[in-house]
C-alpha cells in the first residue's frame, strides 16, 4: 500500500513538472482581463437599474397617482425626490464607468490593486446610499401624509401607524439589501479573489 502511494506521488510530481510554469507576466494579463470584465458587469447592472427606476417613475405618473399625491400633499415631494434619485444614479453610473475605464487601461499590478479597492468602495457607497435614500424618502413621505391627511388614519393611533411603518420599511429594506448582496455580492467576491491573487504577486 505504501509503495503504491509513493508511486502515485512520484507520478504526480512528474505530471506537475511537465506543466508550464506561469510567472507574473503571464498571470497579470489574466487577472487584468477578469477584473475589467467584473467591473464592466457592475457598470452594466447599474445601467439596467437606472433604466428600471426611469421606467418605474413613468409608470407611476398616471392621473390616479397624481390625484392621490394631491390628496396626501405629496406634489412637491414627488417632484424633488425623483430628481435627487435620478441625479444620484447618474453620478454613480458615471463613477462605475470611470472605474471600468481605469481598470481597463491599468498597466501595473500596483495600480490595478488600487483601482480594485476604489471599485469596491464605490459599490459599498452605492449600496449605502440606496438604503439610506429609501429610508429617508419613505419617512418624509410618511410624515407629510400623516400631517396632510389625518382623517384617513383616524381609526388608528399614531403609535400603531409608526410601528406599522417601521415594520413595513424594514421588510422592504431587508429585501433590497438581500438583492444588492446577491447581485453585487457575487461580482465583489470575484473581484476580491483577483485582489488576493494580485497581493500574492506583490509579495
Amino acid at each position: 500500500m505504501v509503495d503504491e502511494l509513493e508511486l502515485l506521488k512520484k507520478d504526480w510530481q512528474k505530471q506537475e513538472a511537465s506543466l508550464p510554469k506561469l510567472d507574473k507576466k503571464d498571470i497579470y494579463p489574466m487577472l487584468l482581463k477578469k477584473s475589467s470584465s467584473i467591473v464592466k458587469w457592475i457598470f452594466i447592472i447599474s445601467m439596467i437599474e437606472f433604466a428600471f427606476w426611469i421606467i418605474l417613475s413613468f409608470a407611476f405618473g398616471g392621473n390616479d397617482i397624481k390625484q392621490k399625491e394631491q390628496e396626501f400633499g405629496l406634489q412637491t415631494f414627488d417632484i424633488i425626490i425623483p430628481i435627487v434619485h435620478i441625479g444620484a444614479l447618474i453620478f454613480f453610473v458615471a463613477w462605475f464607468y470611470m472605474n471600468y475605464k481605469k481598470i481597463q487601461s491599468t498597466d501595473s499590478s500596483k495600480v490595478l490593486l488600487e483601482n480594485i479597492i476604489k471599485t469596491r468602495k464605490t459599490v459599498k457607497y452605492y449600496i449605502w446610499f440606496s438604503m439610506a435614500f429609501l429610508a429617508i424618502a419613505t419617512t418624509i413621505a410618511f410624515i407629510i401624509t400623516i400631517q396632510n391627511s389625518p382623517d384617513i388614519f383616524a381609526d388608528r393611533s399614531l403609535t400603531v401607524l409608526i410601528v406599522q411603518f417601521v415594520v413595513i420599511i424594514s421588510i422592504i429594506m431587508l429585501i433590497m439589501w438581500g438583492l444588492y448582496k446577491m447581485i453585487y455580492g457575487i461580482l465583489m467576491r470575484r473581484l476580491d479573489r483577483n485582489y488576493k491573487e494580485l497581493k500574492k504577486m506583490e509579495v
